[in-house]
């Protein structure tokens, strides 16, 4: 039986009808079960979550469990979601937890068989994302390198302030942590990067 919300000729793309909703409409649909509302959700949020996943992991295999995790978790939660928040922040919130948690992957997709884990599929999450394109390029590995060096409390603030430009309100919505707290930890890690950088430089120097 074909899944609600998917058609025989969802390979072209969401119908008509499903593309012209709003956000709000997105989201309500999807609420109710329809697949091709959760994919245009998924469409729009995919960069951000793999960007943090792949930066905060410093590992796109694990990235790819994180980012799949997110979208699985979404899903399945999104009954219980009631717009107190923008639903942007909530994935963010979603997000954040997964990649501070440091928990692998507990194979949810193989578990759960659902339209959800099809349309968040790991394949999808290389393919689309120029961050997994450039990950072996010498810039992108020296940003990892950096970054991984960070505690993780620092680490998610830098990326989600400098890399992700989001707001002190927002970081600190999806964080659960004071502004003020949000704040310290962006000002000491991007001194920790600012140390940690010319650590590495001298040690180039040093080769």
């Amino acid at each position: 039986m074909m899944p609600h919300g998917l058609t025989a000729e969802a390979g072209f793309g969401a119908p008509l009808i499903t593309r012209n909703m709003d956000e709000t409409q997105t989201i309500e649909k999807a609420r109710e079960g329809d697949t091709e509302a959760f994919r245009i959700l998924f469409d729009k949020h995919k960069g951000f979550v793999w960007n943090v996943a792949v930066r905060m992991s410093g590992d796109t295999d694990e990235a790819e469990d994180i980012a799949q995790d997110v979208f699985v978790s979404a899903w399945k939660n999104l009954p219980a979601f009631r717009g107190g928040s923008s639903f942007s922040t909530w994935i963010y919130r979603i997000t954040v937890n997964r990649v501070l948690n440091g928990a692998r992957k507990k194979n949810l997709a193989m578990e759960l068989k659902d339209e959800a884990a099809r349309i968040a599929g790991p394949e999808i999450f290389i393919k689309d994302n120029p961050a997994a394109q450039t990950e072996k390029d010498d810039a992108e590995k020296t940003l990892m390198t950096i970054l991984s060096r960070l505690s993780p409390e620092r680490r998610i603030a830098v990326i989600l302030r400098e890399i992700e430009g989001l707001s002190y309100e927002e970081i600190a919505e999806a964080t659960g942590a004071p502004v003020g707290t949000v704040r310290s930890r962006i000002a000491r890690g991007r001194n920790d990067l600012a140390q940690i950088a010319g650590e590495m430089e001298r040690e180039n120097e040093g080769h």
